[in-house]
């Protein structure tokens, strides 16, 4: 993509300037990349009281069988985690794919093959999802929803970057993603956050009601589609990424709701095994309820 020249126009000079900045971190070897994450993550922990305060909330909601002072640790190395997945994430748009030095283990891979079929390839927010996106393209490209940006030159980078893996799709362009989905391609989908109350069902997450998502069980039926849930977790300080894809064969069971309680379940378990790699800084407990108390 050639950068069009009203992005070089001085009142853009000091996002450039950042991008600039961006590019370096990006380029330090893999090893100093993810101290260096680690590094900014502490700060966040010290100083993002906002994000901290989400995620402490969440955690007390999520784990209460824990001890304040394991929660309290649990809280500093999920903050550390957002450091080191925002490195992973510049890595991901000024690396190439190919190039990014994490071994992949990938098990269930093939039934990301759907044969004409379409495959809605379900994620969750981990830290380092653009980095799991960018392996699974190197064999397995999908298209994916995004958010336009407000900046323009944060708009032109995220779309270069992204566009390697398959098509952007703007998130509110069903009619695009089941287009795409119809003609056989893959499209990559992240349902658990919270979008609020509009074609969502309260069901429960870490025994607590969240409002979930029902367009999974929409994009599976209007597309005709096939829906693979991608457990992922970072192993050995990010040198390798294990990913297993998991068929979830009773999606769209004709019950919306019931759909969206197993994605929920199938996240949670994976959330559970490394639970600092899970973005709780994410307010998903944000829609209530009727009647139900405010969390945050």
């Amino acid at each position: 993509m050639t950068i069009q020249r009203q992005l070089l126009h001085p009142r853009y000079w000091p996002t450039w300037l950042g991008v600039a900045f961006m590019f370096v971190l990006a380029k330090l070897p893999q090893r100093l990349n993810y101290l260096v994450g680690k590094l900014l993550g502490s700060l966040f922990y010290y100083f993002a009281s906002g994000r901290r305060h989400v995620a402490a909330r969440n955690l007390a909601l999520c784990f209460p069988e824990l001890t304040e002072t394991e929660r309290r640790r649990l809280l500093k190395k999920t903050m550390q985690d957002q450091g080191i997945g925002l490195l992973e994430m510049l890595r991901t748009w000024f690396t190439p794919i190919d190039k990014l030095g994490v071994e992949l283990e990938f098990v269930g891979e093939e039934h990301l093959d759907g044969d004409g079929q379409g495959v809605i390839v379900l994620g969750a927010h981990f830290t380092f999802i653009d980095l799991s996106a960018a392996l699974i393209a190197r064999s397995k490209r999908s298209d994916s929803f995004y958010r336009k940006q407000k900046n323009p030159v944060v708009e032109w980078i995220l779309s270069r970057a992204r566009g390697r893996y398959g098509e952007p799709i703007h998130r509110r362009d069903f009619k695009r993603a089941l287009k795409s989905l119809r003609k056989g391609n893959r499209l990559f989908y992240l349902p658990d956050q919270d979008y609020g109350r509009k074609s969502a069902a309260f069901v429960t997450f870490f025994n607590n009601l969240a409002a979930t998502t029902v367009a999974t069980s929409t994009l599976a039926k209007g597309g005709r589609a096939k829906v693979v849930y991608i457990d992922q977790q970072r192993l050995e300080k990010g040198r390798r990424i294990r990913l297993e894809a998991i068929p979830l064969e009773n999606i769209p069971s004709g019950d919306p709701d019931a759909d969206a309680r197993a994605v929920n379940a199938v996240i949670e378990e994976n959330i559970r095994r490394a639970p600092e790699q899970y973005m709780w800084v994410h307010r998903r407990f944000k829609t209530r309820p009727e009647g139900a108390a405010k969390v945050y």
